[in-house]
């Protein structure tokens, strides 16, 4: 789970932002073709994941290459923990040697991974659970995670920063210094501003997890870098200049190619 000293990442799943952009009514035609092409060329289990992130719901993938004791162990607790929820999840198997899913395999990175391996998939993407040989209930269910712990997960995933600001008001505005933090060219495509409220009932295990104070008067900066390490933890009158200064003094620059000859 997420730590101060090292964040729960998923070091080899890393999944890339995409992001889709519209255009001009000139090209809706273009791109309702380049999208029907698209779906057309997603594999069943692909589509399954699609239309399971439309409807909010997680994914759990379980990657099996051989049917012996320790898969069927697995899929039966998958059926028992998530058949009577398809309200929230849906869960798939997959034969890593199923030419069909081949490009599933390899987004994942589990090709030669033991197996079996289940994979929790939040609706946005981020892996929220990796379970090798064995799963249970109790796993399952600490893969549903927070809004804002999905989105940082996320994040960290697509090898970008994160400035999570805690806020002691849902009305309160982001603090300067991560303001100008964000405006820095050489940061500013890659680091998420996450803002959460104290007051979020949903949030209050990850503030815990992070160790945040809640004094409910303060706002809080915690500045995670990728894979899934804390920079540290600052009050809102943090400066970029201090930021920036505390990246460079972690050792990580910021975990990204796009701003390693930052200065």
């Amino acid at each position: 789970m997420f730590t101060r000293a090292n964040f729960s990442s998923f070091k080899n799943n890393r999944l890339q932002l995409c992001v889709v952009c519209a255009f001009v009514m000139a090209l809706t035609s273009v791109s309702s073709a380049q999208e029907v092409q698209k779906v057309a060329s997603l594999s069943k289990v692909e589509t399954s994941r699609a239309a399971a992130a439309k409807e909010n719901k997680y994914t759990f993938i379980m990657f099996w290459k051989n049917q012996d004791d320790a898969t069927k162990a697995m899929w039966s607790t998958l059926q028992q923990n998530l058949s009577g929820k398809n309200d929230t999840t849906t869960f798939v198997a997959v034969n890593t040697s199923d030419p069909a899913e081949a490009k599933l395999v390899e987004e994942y990175g589990v090709s030669r991974a033991p197996m079996p391996l289940t994979l929790a998939v939040a609706p946005n993407g981020a892996i929220t659970g990796s379970f090798v040989k064995q799963i249970n209930a109790d796993y399952i269910q600490q893969s549903f995670v927070s809004p804002a712990k999905c989105r940082c997960m996320k994040t960290l995933q697509s090898r970008k920063m994160v400035l999570l600001c805690v806020n002691p008001g849902s009305g309160t505005t982001l603090p300067q210094g991560v303001q100008d933090f964000k405006a820095v060219p050489c940061y500013q495509n890659v680091v998420e501003v996450v803002n959460v409220s104290q007051a979020e009932a949903a949030e209050a295990d990850f503030l815990k997890e992070l160790e945040v104070p809640q004094d409910g008067q303060n706002t809080k900066v915690v500045f995670m870098a990728p894979p899934g390490v804390m920079v540290g933890m600052y009050n809102g009158n943090v400066t970029s200049q201090q930021l920036i200064a505390e990246l460079k003094k972690a050792g990580k620059s910021c975990g990204v190619e796009g701003c390693k000859h930052c200065k």
